[in-house]
C-alpha cells in the first residue's frame, strides 16, 4: 500500500508539472509558429513586470442583468467606465456612464454620467441629477484609498488565480498569449466568496448571510497579456450568481471587458481647484 501510495504522488506530480510547462498554442493556423514560453514562466514574467508598476489607464464596458421574481422584466446595466489611476500614492480619476433599463417602471430608460476624483485632499463625487460636485466623507474616502490592489492593479487577480494554473488554456496569437479560465465547482466557489467579501462594503460585509447566501453558477475569465511587455493587455470576465438578500432570490448576470493601456505614462492626478472650491461636504 505504501509503494503505491508513493507511485501514486509521484504520477501526480509529474503531470502537475506537465501541466504547468504546457506551451501556448496558435489560436489558428494563421499564428506564426514560435518558441513560446511555459504558461507558468508567463505568469512568472507577468508578476516581475508588474512590481514596477507606476500608473494605468483602464476603460470597461460592463453589462449587468439583474432578475428579481416580483419584476415584471430583468433590470439592465449598460455601463461604460474610464479610469486613469495612479499607485503610490494612489490617486483616480473616473468618468462613468450608466445607462439602465428594464425592471420597475420607476427605473426604466434611466441614463446617468458621472464623475469622480480619489486624491489626497479626498474623494469627491458628481451627483449626476444635480451637477453638484460632492466632497464624500473622509472615513468612506480613507476606505476607498485603502481598497484591495487587485482593483488597482490587473495583475493582482491574475497573482490569486495563478492557484488554479492546471486549469488554465493557454494560447498565443502573434503579439499575445491567452488564457482561460472556466471557475466552476466547489474548489472555486470559496475563492470567489473571499475576494467577493473584500470588494463589499462594510455595511454589507457586517451581514454575514449575503456571502452565505451567494452562490456562483459560472465564472470565466479571458486574460490576454502582451508577449513584448508582459503587461495585461485585456481582461475579460462574465459571471453567474445567485443571492438571497432579506428572504428574496436575485440572479445576476455580469460581463466585463476590461483594456489596460498607457502603463507608467500618467502623470499626478490632483483634483482641479474648480472641484476643491465648490464641493459641498457630506456629513
Amino acid at each position: 500500500m505504501k509503494k503505491f501510495a508513493i507511485s501514486l504522488l509521484s504520477f501526480l506530480l509529474l503531470f502537475s508539472l506537465a501541466a504547468c510547462s504546457q506551451k501556448a498554442d496558435p489560436v489558428d493556423s494563421k499564428t506564426k509558429e514560435k518558441e513560446s514560453l511555459t504558461l507558468e514562466e508567463v505568469f512568472t514574467k507577468t508578476t516581475t513586470a508588474s512590481k514596477s508598476l507606476k500608473s494605468v489607464h483602464s476603460d470597461m464596458e460592463l453589462k449587468q442583468t439583474m432578475s428579481v421574481p416580483d419584476q415584471q422584466s430583468p433590470m439592465d446595466i449598460q455601463s461604460t467606465i474610464s479610469v486613469d489611476m495612479v499607485l503610490n500614492p494612489m490617486a483616480m480619476h473616473q468618468n462613468m456612464k450608466m445607462n439602465v433599463t428594464g425592471g420597475d417602471d420607476s427605473i426604466e430608460n434611466q441614463a446617468m454620467n458621472t464623475e469622480s476624483y480619489l486624491a489626497k485632499e479626498g474623494f469627491f463625487f458628481k451627483d449626476p441629477t444635480s451637477k453638484q460636485w460632492m466632497q464624500m466623507p473622509g472615513e468612506l474616502s480613507k476606505q476607498v484609498l485603502q481598497m484591495p490592489q487587485q482593483q488597482a492593479n490587473p495583475v493582482e487577480q491574475l497573482k490569486q488565480l495563478q492557484q488554479f494554473v492546471d486549469d488554465f488554456s493557454f494560447k498565443q496569437n502573434d503579439t499575445q498569449y491567452i488564457l482561460k479560465l472556466k471557475a466552476s465547482g466547489e474548489k472555486f466557489n470559496q475563492f470567489l466568496k473571499e475576494n467577493t467579501e473584500k470588494l463589499l462594503p462594510d455595511a454589507l460585509k457586517q451581514n454575514a448571510d449575503v456571502l452565505q447566501n451567494i452562490k456562483f453558477k459560472n465564472v470565466d475569465y479571458e486574460i490576454f497579456i502582451d508577449k513584448k511587455t508582459f503587461n495585461i493587455a485585456v481582461l475579460n470576465t462574465n459571471q453567474e450568481m445567485e443571492m438571497a438578500i432579506q428572504g428574496q432570490k436575485l440572479n445576476l448576470k455580469q460581463e466585463m471587458k476590461s483594456t489596460y493601456s498607457n502603463y507608467n505614462k500618467l502623470g499626478e492626478i490632483k483634483v482641479p481647484q474648480e472641484v476643491l472650491d465648490n464641493a459641498k461636504k457630506v456629513q
